[in-house]
Parts: structure tokens; C-alpha cells; sequence
């Protein structure tokens, strides 16, 4: 066979082995994976994150500014209600409470009448009355020999005079008396303000605990000089916890609290795999500008062993649920079609579409049970018609 002829065969025969290759790679149908429409829960939620809070939290401050003398409670400890968390070295006004107080019982025994100046008083006032009583009698008697023309006028008149005199005197001294008890019980009485006064001062220097329950926070040290109102604790109560979630303000309008609050789906980065449900007891009006959120507090349905303050919460907030509606894989949606298998070709078909949450979507038309929704389409760079070669998605 001439050298020519044979090069013209063999060029044909690579020829026919390409379009054959070619023709195959055009015929050979495109694996997809594919997820049957089928009919279950249709959820509708409400996406947020949150963290784990008590629903008592308090911060303890110093009423009062000078150095920690003493800490008595540190971050974990259980405590009870007026339980001492630390005290506040005040020599100035323990100086002072103590001096208002030896000032004070030596006020009240002077208003007692224990005092000498009371004594002298109450002696001077018991001596006139007695030369009264006796000036009196002698009056009387001056009086009758009078009248029986024994003694001149001149002599009752003396008698009259003695007598009335010594009434002035035991009225002065009465009011003096009186006036000196007066006196020493107002003394008395400020002294007893000013030392319950200075008594609330020292009490200020004992910071305890307003609530029971863990304290959660430690801000101070000992020898540190703190100033009034200065945060030094923080204890919650933490027999009872809530979640606080933060809810972007374009969904807040779909969460409900009050008489028909919204169902939660609560998931915790400390128990990875489980799902605990909860309730919406409060959304809280002021949202956070800054977030452009605002909050909502959970309450747990039923507690959780281990649950902690701070931990970490994922939530579902339930808006809408509908049971036995055909579900179609989010995967097979592109727009408003979805990705089909029919009778071995790749499809799409106009859909209508209701709830839909992070997987599935209600499909109210466009499809029917058990058919096959390809969910890898565009991946596949799937076109209308192609042959494809479907297989079931794992774990369906």
C-alpha cells in the first residue's frame, strides 16, 4: 500500500476514535444528587444569638470612699442575704461614733437627774417649798391673832410679804428645774441623732451582699483605695436563669411576647448536639442603636444541669409551623423554579413557595411527593434537558 494512502487511514482512524470519545462525553448523562419531596414540618424562625443571664443581677458599690480594709467573699462564693463581701477601713468616723457615744451616756445620766446640777436644783426647789409651807402656817396663825387684836396690822403685813416672797422664790426655782431637765433631755436627744447618724456611717463602711446567690464578679483589692459609688461586686441570683437574645430589628415585628408568646429552639455551644426549648416572656422596648437590635429574654422551659451564666446561646424563634406540607430542598430552588429529575433529564419547573427555614421550604405548588429535586445544580452547571444520572443524598 503506498506510503501516502496509509497516513490518509491512520489520520481517519484517529479521526473516528476522537469523535467517538467526543460523542460519548456529549451522550454520557451528568451524576447529580438529587432528595425526594417529601411531607413533614414546615418552620418558619427567626435567627438569633444571645447569652445566658440571671433574672436577679446586681452590682454592690461603696456607699462610702477610703481603703479596703478587709475582703471577705471572692468570684464563685455562695452567699446569703446581708452577708459581709468586704469592709472599708473608716478610722475618722469610728473615732467619731465613739466619742458621740461615751458623750452620750454621760447625757443621759444627767438627764436621768443623776446629774449633780439636777440634785442642786431639786434640793434648792424642796427648800423653798418648805420655808413656803412654814411662811404659810405662820400667816395663818399672824392672821387669827389679828383679828383678835393680839398683834398690829404692821406684823401680818410682814408675815404676808415673807411669804409671798418665798412662793416667788420656790416658783423660780421650780421653773429653773424644769427648764435645766428641758435643756439636758434636747442634749440628750441631739447627741442620740448625731451618734445614730454617725452609727449608718460605720454601718456604710461593711459592704454586704443586698440579694443571695453567687457573685459573679470581684472589682476591688485589698489596701485599694476605692471612691463612693465605685462598683466592687456582682452578685446574681442564679437559682433561675433566662436567655437574653438580640433580635435584628428587621424581624422583631414577626416576635411576639405577652398572652401568645412565640416558641424558642435553644442550642448551647457547651452541649453540642442537643436542643432545649424555651419561651418568650419579654422583649425589652429600648432597642441597642448601635446593633440596630433589641433584646429578648427566654425563659428556660424546663432547667438544664450545667447551665452557666455567660454561656453562649443559638435560637429559632418559632414565628410560623404547619405539619404534613411537601418539603422541598432549599439547595433545589433558583429564584422561582426549582431543579427537577423527569424521566432522566434535568428540569425546572415554576414554583410556589410558603415557610421556609434554613434546609426545606414549603412547596404549595409546582411539584408532587416523592418527586425528585436535584440539589447540587449548580455545581453541576446543570442545563435544561441534559440527561443526568441521579443518586439519593446521603443520610435521605
Amino acid at each position: 500500500m503506498p506510503r501516502h494512502l496509509r497516513r490518509w487511514l491512520i489520520a481517519l482512524a484517529v479521526l473516528a476514535v476522537a469523535g467517538g470519545a467526543v460523542a460519548y462525553r456529549m451522550l454520557r448523562p451528568t451524576a447529580v444528587t438529587v432528595e425526594a419531596v417529601t411531607r413533614g414540618r414546615a418552620v418558619e424562625a427567626v435567627y438569633a444569638t444571645g447569652t445566658v443571664e440571671p433574672i436577679q443581677k446586681v452590682v454592690v458599690k461603696a456607699r462610702i470612699g477610703e481603703h479596703v480594709e478587709l475582703i471577705a467573699a471572692n468570684e464563685g462564693d455562695v452567699v446569703t442575704k446581708g452577708q459581709l463581701l468586704a469592709r472599708i477601713q473608716d478610722p475618722v468616723r469610728e473615732y467619731a461614733l465613739s466619742q458621740g457615744q461615751t458623750q452620750l451616756s454621760k447625757a443621759e445620766r444627767q438627764a436621768s437627774g443623776r446629774s449633780p446640777q439636777l440634785a442642786g436644783l431639786e434640793a434648792t426647789a424642796r427648800a423653798l417649798r418648805t420655808q413656803l409651807d412654814l411662811a404659810t402656817l405662820e400667816l395663818a396663825r399672824t392672821e387669827k391673832l389679828a383679828r383678835s387684836a393680839a398683834i398690829t396690822q404692821q406684823e401680818v403685813d410682814v408675815a404676808r410679804a415673807k411669804a409671798a416672797q418665798l412662793e416667788a422664790q420656790a416658783d423660780a426655782a421650780d421653773d429653773q428645774l424644769r427648764s435645766a431637765r428641758l435643756e439636758l433631755a434636747a442634749t440628750r436627744d441631739q447627741l442620740a441623732s448625731q451618734v445614730k447618724s454617725l452609727a449608718t456611717e460605720v454601718d456604710e463602711s461593711a459592704v454586704t451582699s443586698p440579694l443571695a446567690g453567687l457573685v459573679l464578679r470581684r472589682d476591688v483589692e485589698p489596701g485599694e483605695v476605692v471612691a463612693q459609688n465605685q462598683a466592687m461586686f456582682e452578685v446574681a441570683d442564679v437559682s433561675t436563669l433566662l436567655i437574653e437574645l438580640h433580635v435584628d430589628e428587621a424581624d422583631i415585628a414577626r416576635v411576639q411576647d405577652g398572652p401568645a408568646p412565640s416558641a424558642v429552639a435553644l442550642s448551647f455551644y457547651a452541649f453540642p448536639g442537643k436542643a432545649f426549648a424555651g419561651t418568650v416572656t419579654q422583649i425589652l422596648p429600648e432597642p441597642d442603636r448601635v446593633r440596630r437590635s433589641y433584646t429578648v429574654k427566654v425563659r428556660l422551659d424546663q432547667p438544664i444541669a450545667g447551665l452557666r451564666v455567660g454561656m453562649t446561646a443559638e435560637a429559632n424563634i418559632i414565628v410560623q409551623r404547619k405539619d404534613a406540607v411537601l418539603l422541598v430542598p432549599i439547595e433545589a430552588l433558583d429564584g422561582d423554579q426549582a431543579w427537577f429529575v423527569e424521566d432522566g433529564r434535568a428540569v425546572k419547573r415554576a414554583v410556589t413557595i410558603g415557610i421556609r427555614d434554613l434546609t426545606h421550604a414549603e412547596l404549595l405548588t409546582g411539584a408532587t411527593e416523592g418527586t425528585q429535586a436535584i440539589v447540587d445544580a449548580a455545581s453541576a452547571k446543570l442545563t435544561v434537558g441534559e440527561r443526568v444520572a441521579a443518586s439519593a443524598r446521603a443520610g435521605t
